[in-house]
């Protein structure tokens, strides 16, 4: 039952997705791909056809009984909410301490309802219990990765590609962590990746179709959905290396909380489609002005793109060993 769930889910992304593509063509809502010859415009915004794969995953789930219904409920005002945030911030250009408050906002569902465990596991201590932190913790974790989740959204598939690669290593390591796939968790975790994996060909190196910020926040805001239903936050934390490093940098050498808009851009790209790290010190640092200036020469942007889906892999994969190897024993 589980199979035909993620099949049918995964399906009406893949059709979903591909209207939006076309409806979006026939509107004119096109966005300019600033990284690549020619500047080809390119459909806006993907976020719809995501919150309609997860939102379909989450109620099939809820009617086969896989979800209970308390769980499926504040799984989908979860989404909406970050959904309408996203969109909010594609049609009106949401300030950024706006995002950030209303961020926030979408980590009150689990939190009103209890919907989450105040014991996470952390190394060498086992199941530390913080009853009264946790929920801080728990509404810092849904702005902090929708918003970085929006930050490291730069080139086609970066995020997606994070995403997956943190809820496919997430899933390894709750399974060899003696975990259970028929936990209604697990059954979240396995759709979900079924849908952004069904969404991340259109995504991919040369995209089809954009994230927009509406995409950026509903793929955000599944990460503290699952860390915290499967009990994974150490796992999390650690795989959220980059996420963490790019948001680190861009604020500190910004100075601030600024708009992408107000700030001067981190690259350039030259005639041949090349990406160049700019050495302007006024410019922000971010993962990708990084990668280029370590990898010591220019990079095409398809280069790029498989350096940092690369770098997004590898840093899930060493945060599921290293979990795993200091002794992480899921919870039961």
């Amino acid at each position: 039952m589980l199979l035909a769930v993620i099949v049918l889910a995964s399906g009406i992304t893949v059709v979903s997705t591909i209207m939006s593509i076309v409806l979006e063509r026939k509107l004119g809502v096109l966005c300019t791909d600033v990284h690549k010859v020619g500047k080809p415009r390119v459909p806006c915004n993907g976020g719809f056809a995501i919150y309609v794969g997860l939102a379909t995953a989450t109620i099939l789930l809820m009617l086969v009984g896989f979800v209970d219904r308390l769980t499926g409920i504040v799984v989908l005002i979860t989404l909406t909410l970050s959904f309408l945030i996203g969109l909010a911030d594609d049609l009106i250009d949401l300030k950024s301490r706006w995002k950030i408050v209303l961020g926030l906002a979408t980590a009150l569902p689990m939190l009103v309802t209890g919907l989450y465990t105040p014991r996470p596991w952390v190394s060498f201590a086992g199941f530390v219990r913080i009853s009264r932190l946790y929920p801080l913790l728990l509404l810092a974790a849904f702005t902090v990765y929708q918003n970085g989740s929006n930050m490291i959204d730069t080139h086609n598939g970066v995020l997606p590609v994070f995403v997956l690669s943190l809820h496919v290593f997430a899933l390894i390591t709750k399974l060899l962590a003696g975990g259970s796939i028929d936990e209604p968790s697990s059954a979240l975790l396995i759709t979900f990746i079924a849908v952004i994996a069904s969404y991340l060909y259109f995504n991919l190196y040369p995209a089809k179709i954009f994230n927009g910020n509406t995409g950026a926040f509903l793929l955000g805001s599944t990460i503290p959905i699952l860390l915290a239903l499967n009990r994974l936050e150490f796992y999390y934390l650690l795989a959220s290396a980059p996420m963490y490093i790019n948001g680190f940098y861009y604020i500190a050498s910004v100075k601030g909380f600024l708009q992408k808009e107000s700030v001067k851009r981190p690259t350039r790209v030259d005639e041949r489609g090349c990406i160049h790290a700019v050495r302007d010190p006024t410019a922000p640092i971010t993962l990708v002005r990084l990668a280029i200036r370590f990898s010591g020469s220019a990079l095409s942007e398809k280069e790029l793109v498989i350096l940092l889906y690369t770098l997004f892999i590898a840093s899930s994969a060493i945060a599921s060993i290293l979990t795993l190897a200091l002794g992480y024993q899921y919870p039961r």
